[in-house]
């Protein structure tokens, strides 16, 4: 459970997602403009299909950006991210330990992938 844990955190800082606490003129328009986008038969409402296909879409772009990022951050290009690269991203490395599944000191992109797959399911 802390993995899962860990991986939404983790998916979270890779990509940015706008906070909605507190409701402004042009939040509301973002909100409208979401609600559209995912009502796609434009009946006034959002059906559990048009949600899971959104949702779905939103973990793929989360996936992309996931690549991105862990290209980025592995600094050296040898495929793992260890605790110095991970210093880059301080909820990444506040997390690091319990996404480091084989505790070998690194973070594999197969470990980073199971944790999104875990956090993907977490969200359908």
């Amino acid at each position: 459970m802390k993995t899962i844990l860990a991986a939404v955190v983790v998916l979270t800082a890779f990509t940015t997602f706008p906070a909605l606490a507190q409701e402004k003129p042009a939040d509301k328009e973002k909100v409208d403009k979401t609600f559209d986008r995912i009502d796609t038969n434009k009946d006034g409402s959002i059906d559990r299909a048009e949600l899971s296909v959104y949702l779905l879409a939103v973990v793929d772009k989360q996936r992309s950006d996931f690549e991105s990022g862990f290209l980025e951050m592995d600094v050296n290009k040898d495929g793992k991210i260890d605790k110095e690269e991970a210093k880059a991203n301080a909820v990444l490395l506040s997390y690091f330990d319990p996404l480091d599944s084989d505790k070998d000191g690194f973070l594999s992109k197969a470990e980073l992938d199971a944790a999104m797959d875990a956090a993907a399911k977490i969200q359908n």
